[in-house]
């Protein structure tokens, strides 16, 4: 058994009987994953069933259309032994807005009312128009400023993601914040028995987030403008190529020169062409540096001088080979593209399709969604 299996045979799950969780549903920009975890008969927690199924059309038109979505979520419980239609889910990306807010609290005060408060004047129109989540990051006296991750979305989108479920013939449990279940994913593949500090960058398409979990908190969490997009259309630009021709291209690319050196004429991949990648992308990844170092520096601030020990990369960069090295060669910490989240949770002697050894990164907030209510902790 690993090491990271092992930290999770100490997770002590909120029931010691063998049950199914929910299932953790996200509709990627390319992809619906779908994961569902279980206890066993002495209550350690193990993958139930997972499947990533691509779509058909953009994300958008799926979401618009019952029948094609239905038919994919079909799909996808059928591709394994899922159990139940109890969903967690999270709003697409597009539509809800995250972002930190700093407030104060009155003596008597509800903190649920020192934020609505606050947004009520950065809003357009009414509160009532908005369904807000949060989750407290730094929480002191009740006198010091406090900090918060917000979740902003319209009531109308809401309700139509959620109909969108129950259209698919599914039952939404609960709609969750991203960094929420990033937050708990990392705390389960740690070590119970430390409060290290890690910091997650989840790569998205237009920009990314950093979020900063010390044991089972989230101390940190700050949206930054760094995406896939951008960094496929600078090296677009640079080469004169289309998008498309760059993404095939960083598809068979490597960022570590080490592991460029190291591969063979047969596997197709142009070292040349590699090394001239590696020369485009590492200034915006300095760029991007400078952000994690104002991470860095909160995070010690925060915690009494503990710095973060180690950075997971998670998302659609996170799938780029030698991302990871690229960053570390920049940033002087350790960086590793997170553990396959599902290989955490794998029962030894389960089939080879709940083994999830082609599982991707991009899984890893499925898996956190899947999560919730598995642990006593989180």
């Amino acid at each position: 058994m690993g090491a990271l299996a092992a930290a999770i045979q100490r997770f002590n799950p909120v029931a010691n009987s063998r049950r199914f969780g929910p299932i953790g549903l996200e509709c990627s920009l390319e992809e619906l994953h779908m994961v569902q975890m279980a206890t066993d008969g002495v209550g350690s927690i193990h993958v139930n069933a997972w499947a990533s199924v691509p779509f058909e059309v953009p994300r958008e038109e799926l979401l618009a259309s019952p029948k094609r979505m239905r038919e994919l979520v079909q799909r996808a419980l059928d591709a394994n032994r899922f159990q139940g239609r109890l969903v967690v889910s999270v709003l697409p990306s597009s539509g809800t807005r995250i972002q930190s807010l700093n407030y104060q609290v009155r003596e008597g005060q509800p903190e649920s009312k020192a934020i609505l408060d606050l947004l009520a004047d950065r809003l357009d129109g009414e509160l009532s128009d908005y369904v807000i989540d949060y989750i407290p990051v730094r929480t002191k006296t009740r006198t010091e400023d406090r900090m918060a991750i917000v979740a902003i979305a319209r009531q109308e989108t809401v309700i139509a993601y959620l109909e969108t479920l129950r259209k698919s013939g599914l039952v939404a449990g609960s709609l969750e914040i991203g960094p929420a279940a990033i937050r708990r994913l990392i705390s389960a593949i740690g070590s119970k028995d430390t409060s290290e500090n890690v910091l997650a960058i989840n790569f998205g398409r237009q920009s990314s987030y950093l979020s900063v979990i010390s044991g089972s908190r989230l101390i940190f969490d700050q949206q930054v403008r760094f995406g896939e997009n951008e960094l496929l259309e600078v090296i677009a630009s640079t080469l004169d190529m289309s998008v498309d021709a760059v993404h095939e291209l960083v598809s068979k690319a490597s960022f570590d020169p080490g592991a460029i050196s190291s591969r063979e004429p047969a596997s197709g991949l142009d070292i040349d062409a590699s090394e001239t990648l590696l020369e485009i992308v590492k200034p915006l990844v300095v760029r991007l540096a400078e952000e994690i170092n104002r991470a860095l520096i909160f995070t010690t601030s925060q915690t009494r001088g503990q710095t973060v020990s180690h950075i997971y990369l998670l998302g659609s960069i996170a799938r780029w080979r030698g991302m990871d090295y690229l960053l570390n060669s920049v940033i002087k910490l350790p960086v590793e593209t997170i553990p396959n989240p599902l290989q955490t949770f794998h029962r030894e002697g389960a089939p080879d399709k709940n083994s999830s050894e082609q599982a991707k990164p991009e899984l890893a907030l499925a898996t956190g969604l899947a999560l919730r209510g598995m642990l006593d902790h989180v």
